[in-house]
């Protein structure tokens, strides 16, 4: 009874763990992309090339993957069937001492279960 049990609980972690995407996206700088908090410092605007390059990689990334590599949103909004709108200034934002008018932003949607499904430059 004990190997059986022992047996279930080793198989679980297997299928749970091993169905688990990485959250390597490639040669992206992440510290320097969260390091610029709402694009105040104009490093985000540099690194345009380098996100659209990556972008099939952060596809089908949970939640928790999007932000070790982008860090936490500035900005999210709640539509319809629970899908989710994350965003993050490329531009500086309005709260910098350079922000400009309207600054370009990355969004990323989620499905209701948390999953990256669409990336876009706005």
């Amino acid at each position: 009874m004990k190997i059986i049990r022992s047996s279930a609980i080793i198989l679980l972690l297997v299928l749970l763990f091993g169905c688990m995407k990485k959250t390597e996206v490639g040669d992206f700088n992440s510290d320097k992309w969260i390091a610029d908090r709402q694009a105040c410092s104009g490093d985000r605007a540099e690194m345009v090339q380098d996100i659209l390059e990556i972008k099939e990689n952060l596809l089908g990334l949970y939640q928790k993957s999007i932000i070790k590599v982008l860090g936490k949103p500035e900005g999210e909004e709640l539509y319809e069937r629970s899908q989710t709108y994350w965003w993050y200034y490329i531009d500086p934002a309005l709260d910098c001492e350079n922000a400009i008018e309207k600054p370009r932003k990355l969004t990323v949607r989620f499905t209701a279960l948390g999953i990256a499904n669409e990336i876009d430059i706005q």
